[in-house]
């Protein structure tokens, strides 16, 4: 009988996000490896699945996440507000320009050491998950390792496994690297989707914090939201943690769906 797999997760961009994109892989550096006009972000194990990149193939004007499967055929979701409701965030913020971000980085001499996850938010404004990520919840949690966030909020994450431990074949080993992770929120905080960036960097919070005084600061996860100018229709955030040894990956130990 045959196995099915989530093989690959692929965010798109429009084109008229290129420039964007090629800035954005230029800025992680070692952390992918690009591959005709795509970016793949290196797995902490060759084994792993799923593979996740980025390009900016959409055809549409937003974005959309491509769910790969091994034989069958894929998923895919636009990454765009599907409410009729418009919603300010109450957390203000300022995007920057791409450059003026490694203007930043070249003067305090920081740079990114990996990438913890990447993912997006789709704006929801009734109870439950989005009507969008409750479909994916159902088609993947066989095919991938798929966890429901421990502490009630729907941020679900699909954590890089082994074929066997995704068939239950071998039991998962939570204190294993397991980077990068794909994380699919129900956001309530605004209207405005968002594709987001996970990323550690060679400097502690408090040093990111001042740096970046224009994005969100989450003194709580210690980790600091900047907003990047970019030619769509979704907030691009890059999400800059202070680099740490291991993985969390543990955290999310008994709540695979």
């Amino acid at each position: 009988m045959h196995q099915e797999y989530l093989e690959a997760i692929s965010v798109h961009f429009p084109a008229v996000c290129h420039d964007l994109v090629l800035w954005l892989s230029r800025l992680l550096g070692a952390s992918v490896v690009r591959d005709n006009d795509a970016t793949e972000i290196v797995p902490s194990n060759e084994r792993f699945l799923p593979r996740i990149s980025f390009d900016a193939h959409s055809r549409d004007v937003f974005p959309t996440a491509d769910f790969e499967f091994s034989s069958y055929e894929g998923t895919s979701v636009y990454v765009r507000n599907m409410t009729d409701i418009g919603k300010e965030n109450p957390s203000p913020y300022n995007p920057l320009e791409p450059e003026e971000v490694e203007s930043r980085f070249q003067r305090e001499g920081m740079n990114v050491t990996g990438v913890d996850h990447v993912g997006f938010n789709l704006p929801w404004f009734n109870k439950g998950v989005h009507p969008a990520i409750g479909d994916l919840r159902n088609r993947l949690k066989t095919v991938c390792l798929y966890h429901l966030f421990p502490t009630g909020e729907s941020w679900d994450f699909v954590i890089p496994g082994e074929r066997s431990e995704i068939k239950k074949r071998k039991v998962i080993d939570y204190d294993r690297l397991r980077k990068p992770k794909f994380e699919i929120v129900s956001f309530e905080k605004a209207s405005t989707p968002i594709i987001q960036f996970d990323v550690s960097l060679n400097a502690g919070y408090e040093k990111l914090d001042a740096v970046f005084p224009e994005g969100i600061s989450d003194p709580k996860l210690r980790n600091t939201w900047v907003y990047l100018r970019n030619p769509s229709d979704v907030d691009v955030c890059l999400v800059l943690n202070e680099s740490r040894e291991g993985d969390w990956s543990s955290f999310f130990r008994g709540h695979r769906l």
